[in-house]
Parts: C-alpha cells; structure tokens; sequence
C-alpha cells in the first residue's frame, strides 16, 4: 500500500506541475506578439498620431507586414534552395550565382517594402511630426547594432580618429546594446 501512496504522491505532483507549466506557456504567448507591437507603438507614440493618422497607421502596418512576411518566406525558400545543394556532388558555379542573385533580389524586394512603409508614415505626418518621423529615422539609421566594437552598421567602420570600439559617440551615449 505504501508503494501505491507513493505513486499517488507522485502523481499529483506531476498534475500540478503539468497544469502550471500549461498556464505559463499560454500566458507566455498572450505576450509573444508584444515585442513586434513594440516598434508600432513606439512610432506611434512618438509622432503622437490623432484617431484618423493612427487607424491610417495600422492599416498601412497591416498591409506592410503581409507584404514582409511573403517576401521573408521567399527569401527563406530560396535559402534552403541553396544550401540544400550542399548535398549534392557537384554543383555548376551558374546554379549558385543564379540562386544567390534570387536571394539578392528578394533581399531588394524586402529593403523597397521598407522603404515604402517608411515613405507612406511620413505621407501621414503633418510637418512638425514629419520633422519628429525624420529624427527618429535618421537616429535609428545612425544607431544600429553591429558586432561588439562596431560602430554603425555592418560594412561601415566608424570615422577616422573616432571612439575607441565599444565606446559611446559623440553625444556621449553609451554604445548600442547597453
């Protein structure tokens, strides 16, 4: 019988623990989409849109994000495309190039769309908020992340005589990712 309480014991134990892993996990996901609301709200919040400029905004983000996730899974497709022929014995030097020009063309694709989206916000804008759009754009642009001890984004080096890598620019503000 003591066996069986055991088993019992570890049973429930195994229920609650279930039950409460299940309830983080749903919970979890309710938050998921937050992090990718994060940069439309920003935006929005910033310019601090009225009700028309913000419905205006979410169909455009909408319609935006449908055009972003097709051309992202084309570019995903032609990826697997390629290193799939890793597999194989011999690949002709054309299949590659040609395959790494579709990417690169999708690649395109996806810079456009932005660019786009970005030029339809600032159509929404009235000048004072156009003025806003354009610092925040040209902030964003000038503060991406690179690797650790890059200055702005991959492909270009900082100036020059510049900070020491890793180090804040000139306005003092800390590097980005701190």
């Amino acid at each position: 019988m003591k066996n069986n309480l055991l088993l019992y014991i570890l049973l429930a134990f195994l229920i609650v623990m279930n039950g409460f892993f299940l309830f983080k996990h749903f919970s979890d996901s309710d938050t998921q989409d937050a992090p990718r609301k994060g940069p439309r709200i920003f935006i929005a919040n910033q310019l601090k849109f009225n009700d028309e400029q913000t419905i205006a905004f979410e169909k455009l983000d909408a319609a935006h994000r449908m055009k972003m996730e097709a051309i992202l899974e084309d570019i995903k497709d032609a990826k697997d495309e390629l290193f799939d022929k890793l597999s194989d014995n011999k690949v002709a030097k054309p299949t590659i190039d040609s395959l790494a020009t579709i990417i690169a063309n999708h690649q395109a694709a996806n810079d456009k769309q932005a660019f786009y989206f970005f030029q339809s916000i600032r159509d929404l804008c009235n000048e004072d908020q156009k003025v806003r759009f354009e610092s925040i754009i040209k902030d964003a642009l000038h503060h991406q992340a690179g690797p650790p001890g890059r200055k702005g984004p991959p492909g270009r080096g900082g100036p020059p005589g510049g900070p020491p890598p890793g180090g804040g620019d000139k306005d003092n503000r800390p590097p980005v990712g701190f």
